[in-house]
């Protein structure tokens, strides 16, 4: 059950629906993003593909991602909680409608980690997939849990489901309008759920936000009178150390090494951390904890918690965060099974410690550096855009900071113009396809993404993307055989041999035969499902006549001609 060797799960394929079924609207909740990792999304949300490597390198391959599913997809992170990835895509300002930031108004951190997503055939039937995650959208290596659980949308109300719609009721404040809407009505989609499906040894759920108006850590009844209690968490404070352990019985933890402290070592029977193996290895890749669990043996039953609540202060008194909380069957699971299978004997990546490590001094000039960047955060207001000639300027508002640190601000797509946040900041001579809503903070060398709501982008400014990516006949028509075939994946791969050999023999026959192509595959779709032709339509609409060129446009009408004969 938590053999961390056979048990690995890939978060494309958690994301990708059963067969038949295809994405409604997803909503996903995390602390940290990594923006390249958020491009997996669209790609195993949008082309229900997994998000391979290679192909995440190509730039027609992830705009067809993202046209596909930026309209059903909304995801919400911490402010400040988007990493800076080390190349700059243009694309990415395409997922701007997609992600919002949360500024809690007491200053903690927005942690779950969670995905609502609603799936629907053909005939109308839908059902909903809840996954329930320690992970952030970040490609960490560290050891995580995830729980995946699905039920069919009915038409009776359950309320058992009511924190998972108040959970998007309260996320859904932070949404643009459109997107406002589509949470709504996914939240009371949750609510007609009957019934998740649990497999065995579970016989029972409850959902547990902590955070949010009406929920709080007396709602998890996991600091009630217990017998036994197991741990997983990588971050700890002594108050909940203390309230946890309060049990007459087995106390295990696992932990990082740099949290155990005496505290730790006396409250608990065993304390485990990760094997320096798994942290210091010859390949560079840290293997720490960063699962979040809890398991406890009561007069009520046997519970399992899982999410994104470690035992600390903040998780349980100051952030929003999320519990799953699932019942044992009577007699299957006790603290001996529980505990063999997550310590097992052989391979087990955790071992003993008995006695508190030496503690590293304190990070001060860290600590400066993350009140530094959380001050800049709270301290932006709003940016604007004006158009100045061909180009266009922004302006960044905020309120004036008093900090010994530097705070310094530039938009994504133009780092260079980097300078000191001042109460009015000032950007000139962008481009149309620069501009976006994500800009840098920068404090001594560190960078972060943020999120500003900038008024005045033009609305020209996608299309923009499109033919900044999309700049050539050779491209345009190795996209339109792209987005038409059945299967994404070879068909990025063979679009990128046929797009390298146009582009060594532009005027050769090989434009040709991509033509040919593309007029089949265009064929088959009116016959089989003439709809997709909009979607050209849509494509064609964002790109410069000579792009698309004559004969592409004259050949698309007499497709949809033909479409409109066979609707009749």
């Amino acid at each position: 059950m938590f053999d961390t060797a056979l048990n690995r799960l890939s978060y494309s394929e958690l994301l990708q629906p059963e067969l038949g079924y295809k994405l409604d609207f997803a909503v996903g909740l995390t602390y940290s993003i990594d923006l390249e990792a958020l491009l997996g999304v669209p790609v195993s949300l949008g082309l229900l593909d997994e998000a391979d490597s290679e192909l995440m390198q190509n730039p027609l391959y992830l705009l067809e991602a993202i046209r596909k599913s930026s309209d059903s997809l909304a995801i919400f992170c911490n402010a400040g909680g988007i990493a800076l990835p080390q190349k700059i895509q243009s694309v990415y300002s395409l997922l701007e409608n997609s992600v919002f930031e949360i500024k809690l108004a007491n200053r903690q951190n927005f942690h779950p980690k969670m995905w609502f997503i609603k799936y629907i055939n053909d005939d109308g039937y839908s059902y909903i997939k809840l996954l329930v995650l320690s992970r952030n959208l970040t490609f960490d290596n560290s050891i995580d849990l995830c729980i995946a659980m699905q039920g069919e949308i009915t038409r009776t109300k359950r309320n058992k489901n009511k924190p998972l719609a108040d959970m998007l009721t309260f996320v859904c404040g932070y949404a643009e309008k459109t997107k406002k809407r589509k949470i709504v009505d996914l939240a009371d989609d949750i609510l007609h759920v009957k019934s998740f499906n649990i497999e065995h040894p579970f016989e029972d759920y409850e959902f547990l936000p902590l955070g949010i108006s009406g929920y709080d850590k007396e709602k998890t009844k996991l600091f009630n009178s217990k017998y036994d209690i197991f741990v997983v968490s990588p971050f700890v404070s002594d108050d909940v150390i203390s309230e946890l352990s309060k049990c007459p019985c087995n106390k295990v933890m696992i932990t990082r090494k740099t949290s155990v402290n005496p505290l730790v070592i006396n409250s608990f029977n065993k304390v485990y951390i990760t094997k320096d193996v798994l942290n210091n290895n010859e390949f560079g890749i840290k293997q720490d904890i960063h699962a979040k669990l809890y398991f406890t043996t009561t007069n009520e039953g046997n519970f399992i918690y899982i999410g994104s609540a470690n035992a600390s202060h903040n998780a349980f008194y100051n952030n929003v965060e999320f519990l799953l909380k699932l019942k044992y069957k009577p007699n299957c699971v006790g603290f001996k099974t529980f505990f063999s299978d997550f310590i097992p004997e052989e391979n087990c990546p955790y071992e003993i410690i008995e006695a508190p490590p030496q503690r590293e001094p304190a990070d001060e000039v860290q600590d400066e550096i993350n009140k530094a960047f959380k001050e800049g955060i709270y301290a932006l207001k709003s940016a604007e855009v004006t158009a100045s000639g061909d180009a266009y300027d922004i302006l960044v508002e905020s309120k004036e900071l008093k900090l010994a640190e530097t705070v310094k601000i530039a938009p994504l797509q133009q780092q260079d113009l980097l300078q000191p946040l001042r109460p009015r900041t000032l950007f000139k001579g962008m481009r149309l396809s620069q501009l976006s809503e994500f800009y840098v903070l920068w404090v001594q060398g560190q960078k972060i993404i943020i999120k500003i709501e900038t008024v005045g982008i033009p609305k020209e400014r996608d299309n923009a993307i499109y033919k900044s990516i999309i700049n050539s006949k050779t491209k345009f028509l190795a996209y339109v055989s792209f987005m038409l075939s059945d299967d994404y994946a070879a068909a990025a791969l063979e679009e990128s041999e046929d797009l390298q050999l146009m582009q060594n023999n532009e005027n050769a026959s090989s434009n040709v035969t991509v033509a040919a192509a593309v007029y089949e595959k265009m064929l088959k779709v009116v016959h089989q499902n003439p709809t997709r032709l909009k979607e050209v339509a849509d494509v064609i609409k964002r790109l410069d006549r000579d792009i698309v060129g004559d004969e592409f446009l004259e050949m698309y009408k007499q497709f949809e001609l033909a479409a409109r004969r066979l609707r009749k």
